[in-house]
């Protein structure tokens, strides 16, 4: 290995243990956040503060681990955390469009377990209040769409966001990844060797090539509790501004 690889090899190994002792510090500081428990709105918001944290962590335990193939699918529900964290905390009517998705989905449950014979939902066919309960969501549905609240598609989601860049690129990878198409397969499975190539599982990942999401989820976990923190007046900002400023050293040593 090169004098140049070792350096890489050592950046990446440093950044991750500042992600490590990073989701520490957040989930530590969010002791810190006082709120209204009534409050739909900031619910909602401590809510996807404790994904952004759980789904950080879960992350470094696979790095840790060495089994590199949940993590695209866990940074992709981290990244659809973060869009919805920040629309929410930059506007409190972004709720009524998470609200709208939520009606729409239990909706859509309660009409297949009454029209349909799945066992998965015979419980829910079942309830002597089914027909009610789709009354009443249909009802809530019809009512959020009149006062200009609907389910946002994904996309929308991450326009508000002002993150459409990101939806493009980013997000369009790991949803192949997510979805597992051809080009998933070959990333986790085939190694190429001239003109043959070979199987493998639990392919050993090394540290450097992780680095995209390594930097990615720290960057996450950063810019959410700066939003979280600042929002609920927790007064630990400067705590946040000092891990943001040594995340941007950390980066210089191998950008």
């Amino acid at each position: 290995m090169s004098r140049k690889q070792k350096g890489i090899v050592r950046g990446a190994s440093e950044l991750f243990e500042f992600l490590k002792s990073l989701h520490d510090k957040c989930l530590e500081l969010s002791k810190e956040i006082r709120f209204d428990k009534k409050n739909p709105r900031q619910l909602h918001l401590i809510g996807l503060n404790g994904s952004i944290i759980e789904l950080s962590g879960s992350i470094t335990l696979l790095i840790d681990e060495k089994i590199a193939i949940g993590i695209p699918s866990l940074f992709r529900s981290m990244l659809e955390a973060f869009v919805e964290l920040k629309n929410l905390c930059e506007n409190a009517e972004y709720g009524y469009y998470m609200e709208a998705s939520f009606v729409k989905e239990w909706l859509k449950i309660y009409r297949e377990a009454k029209e349909n014979p799945n066992p998965f939902l015979s419980e829910i066919s079942k309830h002597d209040k089914l027909d009610s309960l789709i009354t009443e969501y249909k009802k809530k549905l019809v009512s959020l769409k009149k006062r200009g609240y609907y389910p946002l598609k994904v996309e929308e989601r991450f326009k508000r966001a002002d993150m459409e860049d990101e939806y493009r690129s980013l997000y369009n990878f790991l949803s192949r990844d997510a979805h597992s198409n051809i080009s998933a397969l070959i990333g986790r499975h085939y190694e190429i060797d001239g003109d043959d190539f070979s199987v493998t599982y639990y392919r050993d990942v090394p540290i450097q090539s992780l680095v995209v999401y390594i930097d990615s989820v720290a960057g996450i976990l950063v810019k959410s509790a700066g939003m979280i923190h600042g929002l609920f007046k927790t007064g630990t900002i400067k705590e946040i501004k000092a891990l943001d400023k040594k995340l941007s050293v950390l980066r210089k040593k191998y950008l």
